[in-house]
């Protein structure tokens, strides 16, 4: 497990190559909008088809997604115990996902923790920071 607590800072500090993937993530929703938008530019001379309901419906997944990283997740790597409000577990399809919530709304997701045990030894050194799970 790569998260460290620094008692001097009073911070988690995360050590994962999570910035570098949601950025590739966000450019690569951005470039997905801009084809979408060059593709539905002639739409009043092609008219409404099969490929341009296609192409609305992957420009407006691209919107909703460049949303979501942007808005509703952080990739902080320090993060002050003052901004964490609480460990959350999420169950997809029998998989496990671990994230810590901020109180800003914002959440950050712990992409190395892949075992419950992992989980559990972070939950413990969140009780012992003083974090309520």
């Amino acid at each position: 497990m790569k998260i460290k607590y620094n008692e001097i800072e009073k911070s988690l500090e995360i050590k994962d190559g999570i910035k570098n993937h949601y950025f590739v993530m966000k450019f690569l929703m951005i470039l997905n909008l801009l084809n979408a938008v060059l593709r539905l530019l002639n739409l009043n001379k092609t008219g409404i088809g099969f490929q341009e309901i296609i192409w609305f419906t992957l420009g407006i997944a691209s919107l909703i997604i460049l949303y979501l990283f942007t808005f509703k997740r952080t990739t902080k790597e320090k993060i002050s115990i003052a901004e964490i409000s609480g460990l959350k577990e999420k169950s997809i399809l029998g998989r496990s996902r671990f994230s810590i919530k901020l109180l800003n709304g914002k959440k950050r997701e712990l992409s190395e923790l892949k075992t419950q045990a992992e989980f559990n030894e972070l939950k413990k050194m969140f009780t012992e920071i003083g974090i309520a799970n």
